[in-house]
């Protein structure tokens, strides 16, 4: 092994890239064609990263490699620590965070555990490459960004979940330029790549077990249930019984996979009524499944209602309207909304109680899960309306006096205020006192969370409260949202697939996102049906990645509060959460590129 690593590679190109990066750091644009462009794209990108091409900053992070990869790559990353021993290098264990992970079974390197290797942390590195390029890298001593580095080969390969293709970890091979004057790069990657491979290989046959381990637990279930649909998955497999496949439309399945995934994510069961194309109106059991140390599948049950319950609940949800009324607030609602979920429903019949009774409404739900258009259908039953964003400063300084005239001079039936948790207390209060008197015009205003300022309004206007559920409560309202949004383009058709992919995926950013994505894919699409091909490459990302860890919501949810009691100011939050400013900005980087919003 140590033989094919060895042969000559050209220094005179190494001179010129030696020169190029001495003119690069002091024109930042010189031409770097004179270097190999993966090798360019990284400086670019360290550059821009604000990465000191000097020092070294030392940035650190908690990153974790599952036991399962840990134990696949022992035997084969220990064997080649020792070729490396006698080259004067090392090898590395890096986790899918770029965070150095140290193991039990490679000498210690110098670099402390929890050391990032990402290139916004230190530049050109190999893992960091490695993880930017999605590929195995290499990189000769004068083609590192910073100064510190330039003494070493370094190349990088990353292990991949044999099953899903998302990156388990990254193998790194050190070597001192000093001891290894001469080197075949190409072959020495493919021979660690050959290492990672056997890796992958191994955690193959190793995990193998869990598909043994979900099956018995369908069996169980199965038996227990008698005629009951159950399905299993783990994310990569599911079984299903008779049942299932008999009563069950392919859209059912892509419902009940996004719970289920859902639930993967968390460890945590779930209960839920949902709106089924199949059996209709049914209950899902959603279990977590222990398949190994670092896997959790599902199973679910699918609990049918009654016999006609589609028709007991549209009964239940929305009551037999006054004869005086030609037509039921419900359906005139439905006019401006789309939905057929449980949840959708109960939002739909709370609305309706509101503009049949003459009520004011409090609006509570995730920022773009739809209240702005339900607010919206609401007062346009009502007759005339104004609408304002309390976000965008249009209930701020003197704007707000002119606002609280206008209402009171035009007497609208209805006054919007959208994003009414931005509201002050004082101004809460004013608004309080100036439409008090005003038995013409009816509040509704939308919160993402209640406020001191929401709760007085809440008070004074006798608000009912509806909650408008994020998207991933109600999934069956998904492909009717996306069907709605690409006719409303030009009559486009979704294909089956594009639907059922749409319907699994997790929606941060709720209906907003999903109108973003569905939008990019219709302008994109040349054909007269869009498919899962037209979806944005930075929408495949999103779904490669998955769902947060359990550990990640923890620490997301930290983070949104502490930014929140911090009212934005970010400074203060790195000091509520004790950590420091960089740290505090890399991890809302990190939940930003997987589309949360903060």
């Amino acid at each position: 092994m140590a033989a094919e690593m060895l042969s000559p590679w050209p220094h005179n190109s190494l001179r010129e890239t030696n020169r190029l990066r001495e003119l690069f750091l002091m024109q930042p644009h010189t031409d770097l064609r004179g270097i190999r462009p993966i090798v360019a794209r990284s400086w670019y990108r360290s550059r821009a990263a604000g990465v000191d091409a000097v020092a070294d900053r030392g940035f650190f992070d908690e990153g974790r490699v599952d036991e399962y990869t840990i134990q696949a790559a022992g035997p084969h990353l220990q064997k080649l620590d020792e070729v490396a021993a006698d080259l004067g290098g090392y090898v590395n264990l890096t986790a899918p965070n770029g965070v150095l992970v140290k193991a039990d079974f490679l000498r210690d390197d110098g670099f402390p555990a929890g050391y990032s290797l990402l290139e916004e942390s230190c530049g050109s590195n190999g893992e960091g490459l490695a993880l930017e390029e999605g590929r195995g890298v290499w990189l000769a001593p004068e083609e590192h960004f910073r100064e510190d580095m330039r003494g070493n080969w370094c190349f990088a390969s990353l292990v991949r979940d044999p099953f899903h293709n998302r990156v388990r970890a990254v193998v790194g091979l050190t070597l001192p330029a000093n001891r290894v004057s001469t080197l075949e790069p190409s072959s020495t990657l493919l021979m660690l790549e050959g290492v990672a491979s056997r890796i992958e290989r191994d955690i193959e046959v190793r995990t193998s077990s869990r598909e043994r381990a979900l099956l018995n637990e369908y069996l169980k279930i199965s038996r227990r249930r008698g005629n009951r649909a159950v399905i299993a998955l783990d994310g990569k497999n599911s079984l299903q019984n008779t049942t299932a496949t008999t009563s069950l439309q392919d859209s059912d399945f892509s419902i009940i996979s996004g719970y289920a995934t859902a639930v993967m994510s968390s460890g945590r069961g779930l209960n839920c009524e949902v709106m089924l194309q199949g059996p209709g109106l049914s209950t899902l059991e959603v279990s977590p499944v222990t398949l190994s140390a670092a896997n959790v599948g599902a199973i679910v049950v699918v609990r049918p209602h009654a016999p006609n319950n589609e028709r007991a609940v549209t009964a239940a949800v929305i009551p037999p309207q006054r004869e005086s009324s030609p037509q039921g607030t419900a359906e005139r609602l439905m006019k401006h909304l789309d939905g057929t979920s449980t949840e959708f429903k109960r939002t739909l019949n709370l609305a309706r109680k509101a503009v049949d009774e003459g009520r004011s409404v409090m609006m509570i739900g995730e920022l773009g899960s739809g209240k702005h258009r339900l607010a919206s259908a609401i007062a346009s039953l009502r007759g005339g309306h104004m609408a304002i964003d309390a976000r965008s400063g249009a209930l701020k300084n003197l704007q707000f006096r002119d606002v609280l005239h206008r209402v009171a001079t035009e007497l609208p039936a209805t006054l919007i205020i959208e994003h009414a948790d931005e509201l002050s207390q004082n101004e809460a209060s004013e608004i309080a006192r100036n439409l008090r008197g005003n038995s013409a015009t009816k509040l509704i205003f939308t919160i993402a969370r209640p406020t001191d300022a929401t709760l007085l309004l809440s008070e004074s206007f006798d608000a009912l409260e509806v909650p408008v559920a994020p998207l991933r409560n109600r999934r069956e309202d998904i492909p009717q949202l996306a069907t709605a949004i690409a006719e409303e383009l030009g009559e486009r058709r979704l294909s089956r697939r594009l639907v059922s992919t749409l319907t699994q995926a997790d929606w941060p950013r709720n209906i907003d996102q999903l109108r973003s994505v569905v939008s990019n894919a219709v302008e994109r699409s040349e054909g007269a049906e869009v498919r899962v091909d037209d979806l944005s490459q930075g929408f495949h990302r999103v779904l490669t990645k998955g769902r947060l860890s359990r550990l990640e919501d923890a620490e997301l949810s930290e983070l949104r509060t502490a930014l929140q009691e911090a009212k934005g100011n970010r400074s203060l939050a790195a000091e509520t959460l004790q950590i420091g400013r960089s740290t505090l900005y890399r991890r809302m980087d990190y939940f930003r590129s997987r589309g949360i919003d903060l």
